[in-house]
């Protein structure tokens, strides 16, 4: 799993006004939970909803979720993989890259 792949196409995906799902990737949720906690935890989208129960995460929604100016720094940044992203249409294959 390429970490900053996951997240540059999370929050693209978000800033397009899109909702990714952990479906789109071929993650578990375990790995799901990560990224998101982390693109949340890293400040990089707000409104993102984290329902735990006994310390497990049990659900997460990013339906209300928007990509934040240091989100946005993030996008720039690694704006080499803007050259060869096309969406969650063929993700699985642009993460393995």
């Amino acid at each position: 799993m390429n970490r900053k792949k996951l997240i540059y196409s999370i929050l693209k995906e978000i800033d397009q006004g899109n909702e990714p799902k952990q479906s789109d990737y071929e993650i578990n949720f375990e790995q799901w939970v990560e990224i998101i906690l982390l693109i949340r935890d890293e400040g990089y989208a707000k409104n993102i909803s984290v329902l735990f129960a006994d310390n497990e995460v049990y659900f997460i929604s990013i339906s209300s979720a928007k990509v934040t100016m240091k989100g946005i720094d993030y996008l720039e940044q690694n704006n080499t993989f803007a050259r060869t992203y096309k969406g969650l249409k063929e993700i699985r294959q642009w993460i393995k890259l």
